[in-house]
């Protein structure tokens, strides 16, 4: 009798063991897997991080989430489980429906299943299942250092407005431009010096150096005194 229960015991772990096995091939190849009264389990691809501190790129990986939808498997999923254990649709339906009921059983004791290289289910209080996804790095990537290249005067190009320049044309306009508000300030005064020292050579050399050449030659005469009161005898 006892003989007998422990190999049953055996037989439905083996068939367990070989189903969970069934199923993460499926998921690989197909990256979604529904289990009805779980969810649906999906694949995803974390992309490359980059490290800053580090000055590197971490490798890609994979990693398993748990997904809360309500859907129902697709013909796919019994054909291919009929295909592995070479049986019938129909057999592999009743024998995915009675994985899918040891399953949800267990949960519902309370007790935590393991999928290897998937992850774990629990059902907590609330009745939500909390999962725990595995998360693999492909083992052939390794960090890849990093460092931040500067090409300068690489020519690309732009859109100005609705004009398309390079990035040549917009420097050489850039530093035109700067380049005359720079001296273009100076040159009204020093037009203004200049007529000066022409206009003060040329007086000087008509007139001389002297403080009369510099003065006022006009001549002003004193007008007449006004003439006084007299008194009569």
């Amino acid at each position: 009798m006892v003989l007998t229960l422990w190999r049953v015991l055996s037989l439905h772990s083996t068939k367990r063991i070989e189903m969970f096995d069934c199923l993460y091939r499926f998921l690989i190849k197909y990256r979604k897997l529904v289990l009805p009264g779980v969810g649906t389990i999906a694949l995803h691809l974390r992309p490359s991080n980059s490290e800053i501190a580090n000055r590197q790129f971490s490798p890609p990986a994979y990693f398993f989430a748990l997904e809360k939808q309500d859907e129902i498997p697709k013909g796919k999923l019994f054909s291919w489980l009929a295909s592995h254990f070479s049986i019938t649709e129909s057999e592999a339906v009743i024998r995915f429906n009675e994985f899918i009921f040891d399953l949800t059983r267990k949960l519902k004791e309370g007790r935590e299943i393991y999928w290897e290289k998937v992850g774990s289910f629990q059902k907590e209080l609330t009745g939500e299942i909390k999962f725990i996804g595995v998360s693999e790095e492909l083992p052939w990537l390794e960090n890849v250092p990093g460092q931040k290249i500067i090409r300068e005067n690489v020519e690309h190009r732009m859109l100005v407005g609705e004009v398309e320049k390079t990035s040549t044309e917009m420097n050489k306009l850039l530093n035109s431009d700067s380049t005359e508000k720079k001296y273009q300030w100076w040159v009204l005064p020093a037009a203004v010096a200049v007529a000066i020292f022409i206009f003060l050579g040329w007086y000087f050399s008509e007139h001389g150096m002297t403080g009369t050449s510099t003065g006022n030659h006009s001549k002003f005469s004193p007008a007449d005194a006004p003439t006084g009161y007299k008194l009569n005898p």
